[in-house]
């Protein structure tokens, strides 16, 4: 796993309807068969992260949710709806990345709205707010994204995995995912 990774879960429209979207637009990436209602892309371009997922949303009418990690430590995620950004997080704060702003808290019951899974609020409010310690499980950005997908209902394969660890022979892994059935797009 990789010190830092990005990805993009898009709930709803199928893994052909996503990849037939991203080609046209010349997004190099990789997208994840269907699973739970739920596609998994690792895009090549990190500088248009925001614009991606912005765009899946809008044109595909789903939420989008842009992951990020930093340094192994932090978790970060902006949450677009209908083309629109709605919630965004960091796990704590870090000045290079947020110099003297506060970190985004993020919105327990929108992320769970989104995702149609309004009984988990109470466990996403835990996962977004229990801080990270060394030695404890949430020290590392992946557990914590791993216990938020499975909170949200998405795919487990989503947790440490990018288009540059793809690229290296590092393949995700998880329920459901079956490695053939990824889609590359270039």
């Amino acid at each position: 796993m990789h010190a830092s990774y990005a990805n993009i879960t898009v709930a709803g429209p199928s893994s052909e309807d996503v990849a037939a979207h991203l080609e046209p637009h010349g997004v190099v990436a990789y997208v994840s068969p269907s699973v739970k209602g739920a596609t998994v892309v690792w895009h090549a371009d990190l500088s248009s992260q925001e614009s991606i997922a912005r765009e899946l949303s809008g044109a595909l009418a789903c939420p989008a949710l842009l992951m990020m990690t930093y340094a192994q430590r932090v978790l970060m995620y902006q949450l677009y709806e209908a083309g629109e950004l709605t919630d965004t997080y960091v796990s704590e704060h870090v000045e290079e990345l947020l110099g003297g702003a506060d970190a985004p808290t993020g919105d327990a019951e929108r992320l769970c709205d989104a995702f149609n899974k309004p009984s988990a609020i109470r466990r996403v409010t835990t996962i977004l707010t229990k801080p990270a310690k060394d030695g404890q499980p949430f020290a590392y950005a992946a557990n914590r994204h791993g216990e938020l997908l499975s909170a949200l209902g998405l795919p487990l394969f989503a947790v440490g995995s990018s288009y540059a660890a793809i690229e290296q022979g590092e393949m995700p892994a998880g329920p459901g995912l079956n490695v053939g059935d990824i889609t590359q797009i270039i």
